[in-house]
């Protein structure tokens, strides 16, 4: 019998078997087992170790001659494969790929999921920084790759303008049309992605027996289901409670987003249920906190005072650490935020605060086509807003377009 190569941060078959009342309740509301089949299992391990086929064979192309080759990807990204010097079968192989979305793309539910991202105004940043991404923190997995790459001494706020700016470009209008910024974002941060997993796969210091290849598909899926999943998941707990339509709009966006990234089409979701068997197993695929939740969530908790606020900017700094500590000690219970290093507050008020005026406001939006009309306007501006306070002198580098 063959031995199976399985990375130290998977648990075994056996133990991911376990249920008790917990698991009994999730699998209920589910409507499904929690737990994996043998076959799932496999397929768990084997998306640990496997990273983006198309783009990875495109970069040890790359690799041939970075300088060269590198321009000429960047030529087809942001102009056209009809702007290279002459025919490049390795680019036109992967252009053509991503330039043809799947037959199950449905351009009126990416729309529609625009317009209930931008009614969710703030409570997605929230939702998303105080959730989302400390929850993160609490697996190591995620957090190997920004340790040896030298992320993890970066300011936090400039890691939060990357992403969010990513954000921003895909939630536009029409964003994923050829030529616009959150497509050739999309591609430009699959390309940095494939590029750190060469580095790191083949340096002394990453640990393949344990983490497997550095952001591998799995590791992929559970981030692209933190920004849809988890993110349905908060508004919700802060009072705001999508239709069923727009959950299905708001999914289909982020597959199709995914498989953009290049994550593999059995790790995108349809349906939540689908969301939340991932995420249970995400427990079992990595170890438990340690040191780097502890670093990153300290450093991301005190990102607030490197905003360039113009006025009452001290007084501001400090409501606004209070804010994220709040939201994010509604969602965490008091040990995890002890791993992550934030400091417990007497009472989450702030969350509170967001879950009183969200349940007055939407429900008032329901009824009231005025009001949801100013909640998509406002809702995205203030989205962008929030931008304005993570970038400041990091425009250049957020920016993931040319």
């Amino acid at each position: 019998m063959q031995t199976l190569n399985i990375p130290k941060r998977l648990a075994s078959f056996e133990k991911m078997q376990q249920s008790n009342w917990k698991t009994q309740i999730l699998s209920f509301i589910a409507k499904q087992k929690l737990q994996p089949s043998y076959e799932e299992y496999l397929s768990l391990n084997q998306a640990l170790q496997q990273g983006d086929e198309p783009m990875d064979k495109l970069l040890q192309w790359i690799m041939q001659n970075p300088k060269q080759h590198r321009s000429w990807f960047e030529t087809a990204l942001y102009k056209g494969l009809d702007h290279l010097p002459h025919e490049i079968p390795e680019l036109k192989m992967f252009f053509e790929q991503v330039e043809t979305p799947p037959a199950w793309v449905d351009q009126n539910k990416m729309q529609e999921a625009i317009q209930f991202t931008y009614r969710l105004g703030i409570n997605s940043g929230f939702v998303l920084r105080d959730l989302s991404l400390m929850m993160g923190y609490l697996f190591p997995g995620f957090n190997q790759p920004l340790i040896l790459t030298g992320a993890l001494n970066k300011q936090a706020n400039k890691r939060l303008a990357e992403t969010t700016k990513w954000w921003i470009d895909i939630t536009e209008p029409n964003a994923f049309d050829r030529f616009n910024k959150g497509f050739t974002s999309t591609i430009y941060v699959r390309f940095i992605h494939s590029l750190v997993r060469h580095h790191l796969a083949k340096s002394e210091k990453w640990d393949s027996e344990t983490w497997g290849l550095p952001i591998n598909q799995y590791d992929q899926a559970m981030t692209n289901i933190a920004f849809s999943g988890v993110l349905l998941l908060g508004v919700r707990a802060l009072g705001i409670l999508p239709t069923k339509k727009e959950i299905d709009s708001f999914l289909h966006f982020w597959k199709y987003a995914g498989w953009l990234m290049g994550i593999d089409e059995k790790w995108l979701v349809n349906q939540e249920a689908d969301g939340w068997r991932f995420l249970y197993w995400m427990t079992f695929a990595h170890p438990n906190p340690d040191e780097t939740s502890l670093a990153l969530g300290s450093s991301l908790s005190k990102e607030p005072f490197e905003r360039p606020y113009t006025r009452f900017t001290e007084f501001n700094r400090k409501l606004a650490y209070r804010q994220h500590l709040s939201v994010t000690q509604f969602f965490l219970s008091r040990q995890k935020m002890k791993k992550l290093g934030l400091e417990h507050q007497t009472t989450a008020w702030f969350a509170y605060y967001l879950l009183a005026r969200n349940v007055l406001v939407y429900t008032g939006a329901r009824h009231s086509q005025k009001l949801d009309e100013f909640l998509q306007k406002n809702g995205r501006q203030m989205q962008k807003l929030g931008f304005t306070l993570y970038q400041g002198d990091s425009l250049q580098l957020a920016s993931m377009h040319q």
